[in-house]
């Protein structure tokens, strides 16, 4: 499905229809900007007396020639009529100001819950396609498209454009029915013609993306310097060259197609206009030259004619964009749809699950398989395995072997493909999400570390609820006290250096240290660490490790790595391949097997010994 501007590219909307998305928008912006909701549309009231004095007034200059006004009548009527427009005019630029200078918050009020349906949505769902391509539509529509824009303008500009046209009709009728049904005519013609030019620009939009795309790679490549070295060692200039004037010579042939469109547009229209002046302006003199009308009705009419025809144009011109603000409000709403298979709420006794919080726990995963979507062999495979409340185990495994996608059903990520995984003995479908999240404490491999303080990194919540005990205590045993307490600002110190130019910054193991404070500070009775110290040397990731097991007394632990000698602490190894178990038991009693885990080991022993 093709996205342009977070709106389909193609004519069907979805799930949601126009006026349904209609209704959304109103609602929206009534609740949350109010003053745009009523101003915009209000406004068509000074916009259609503004529009009427400007036909009047030349009439009404005309009129006091003819008629002899006196000069005080004729000046009272020209300056009342400039006044009234002048006021007119005052409050529709202020509209366009005010709504001009607020849209962009409109447009923010929907960023809120799509960020935050983005940080509570099952984290499975995330990784689905058809989500990621309503995620990606939305994200566009908020962002960067103009669809929410135009729904606060151009729904505006055709109420204020349709009263008057509504008025002009009316008027031009008392003189003849056909006016008015001409110009109208007239103006859906040029409207129809600019729609066929539009979509052949559209038609092409993909062709010139993708021209677009390689001029930006090829003009990027002769500015890196790591690809100047391959430009001039291997001649390349005249071949990039040469390539960019083809794709450039490629572009225009396309524009020209598209401007041939357009000239086609302006030239029908001209004829349109031709057609329509021509046969109104004929039958307004005839009348004239009978008497039939004034020559300040002639100027009024005159007038008429042409207000309603740009008017209708206008009205006609930004219809032409509600197939794109309704399809923005479905990326949107669809987006929003977006269902979840954990329950919000709590579904196991709280009592139950606080006690579990307090003791090591239990973890068992019965015969669990996982194939992910789109792929036929399963990643794990019937895979059964009993982890005892208090136990060190270590998960390894060379890469590929299914670890990660372990840790990720262990942390209910993902759902089990077959089987079922239980903590205490309950399978943790029977959880909340938060109750079951509260259990948990994970080190990923890939970490984040946020633009905050350093103790908002480490509690995960806002300075005013840190538990100070608990923050000393965490950052005792995970070895990082030192070191937090040799800043100046200690714990108020920022990170993230690219966002904040006083921050702070720490080595390798330093950050390991901190996110196992972060870890330790939350207490949970499970504490996984994913690899969290594949970046460092050997020597490092062991003596990080060697911390770990000297700091998880009375948890339950798993440890994932690839580097077989960090986990001989643990009181037992669990060897992965392919998603199976093939060893499991002691460090030394794997040695003394001699199977695949002591051929392993020996060889990153040997690899090790050679790099040190």
């Amino acid at each position: 499905m093709l996205y342009n501007n977070g709106a389909r590219m193609e004519k069907k909307s979805g799930k949601y229809g126009f006026f349904s998305n209609l209704r959304y928008h109103f609602k929206n912006l009534r609740k949350w900007e109010p003053v745009i909701f009523w101003i915009s549309y209000l406004s068509l009231i000074p916009w259609t007396i503004n529009c009427l004095i400007k036909d009047i007034l030349p009439s009404a200059i005309v009129a006091g020639l003819e008629q002899h006004w006196e000069l005080n009548h004729y000046l009272l009527v020209l300056l009342g009529l400039i006044l009234v427009m002048w006021v007119c005019t005052m409050l529709s630029n202020m509209k366009e100001e005010y709504v001009g200078g607020s849209r962009a918050i409109y447009r923010m009020h929907y960023s809120k819950p799509f960020i935050k349906k983005r940080m509570e949505l099952d984290y499975d769902v995330l990784e689905k396609k058809d989500f990621m391509t309503h995620a990606s539509a939305s994200y566009t529509a908020i962002y960067q498209g103009r669809g929410i824009n135009d729904s606060i303008d151009k729904l505006a500009y055709v109420l204020e454009a349709l009263a008057p046209v509504v008025v002009y009709t009316i008027l031009l009728a008392r003189v003849r029915l056909w006016i008015p049904v001409l110009t109208l005519i007239a103006s859906a013609g040029e409207i129809w013609m600019l729609k066929i030019a539009r979509e052949k620009h559209s038609e092409a939009h993909p062709v010139l993306s993708n021209l677009a795309r390689k001029l930006a790679y090829l003009s990027n490549e002769t500015m890196e310097t790591g690809a100047g070295k391959d430009v001039r060692i291997f001649h390349m200039q005249d071949w990039l060259i040469k390539k960019y004037a083809n794709n450039l010579g490629a572009m225009n042939q396309v524009y020209n197609r598209i401007h041939r469109w357009y000239f086609a547009y302006h030239g029908g229209s001209a004829i349109l206009n031709i057609i329509r002046n021509g046969a109104v302006y004929s039958y307004l003199i005839y009348l004239t030259s009978k008497g039939s009308l004034s020559i300040a009705e002639f100027v009024l009419y005159f007038g008429f004619v042409n207000s309603l025809s740009v008017n209708m144009c206008v009205v006609l011109r930004q219809a032409l964009a509600f197939g794109i603000i309704s399809n923005t409000f479905s990326s949107i709403r669809e987006y929003f749809d977006t269902k979840e298979h954990r329950n919000e709420g709590s579904r196991l006794p709280e009592e139950e699950v606080d006690a579990m919080r307090k003791a090591p726990v239990s973890l068992e995963l019965r015969n669990v398989s996982f194939t992910y979507e789109g792929q036929d062999k399963p990643v794990i495979s019937n895979l059964s395995l009993t982890v005892t409340p208090g136990e060190k185990l270590a998960l390894i495994g060379l890469n590929g072997a299914g670890k990660t996608t372990l840790v990720k059903l262990i942390c209910g990520f993902y759902r089990p493909t077959e089987g079922e995984i239980l903590l205490n003995g309950r399978n943790i479908e029977e959880f909340g999400r938060e109750q079951y999240y509260s259990l948990l404490s994970v080190l990923f491999q890939d970490y984040t570390i946020l633009p905050v303080t350093l103790k908002e990194n480490i509690a995960s919540c806002k300075a005013e609820d840190i538990d100070e005990e608990k923050l000393q205590e965490a950052l005792l045993t995970a070895g990082f006290k030192e070191r937090y307490d040799r800043l100046p600002r200690k714990g108020d110190s920022m990170l993230v250096r690219e966002i904040h130019e006083d921050a702070v910054d720490f080595s390798g193991g330093e950050k390991q240290r901190l996110l196992f404070a972060r870890a330790l500070y939350k207490q949970a009775p499970l504490l996984i660490l994913d690899e969290p110290t594949a970046a460092l040397d050997p020597i490092a990731e062991n003596e990080i490790y060697m911390k770990y097991s000297e700091t998880t007394l009375g948890k339950t632990s798993i440890y994932i790595s690839h580097r077989l000698s960090s986990t001989k602490f643990c009181d037992r190894i669990v060897l992965l391949e392919d998603g199976n178990i093939v060893e499991s038991g002691t460090h030394d009693a794997l040695m003394a097997q001699g199977g695949k885990y002591a051929e392993l080991y020996e060889m990153q022993s040997k690899y090790y010994k050679k790099e040190a």
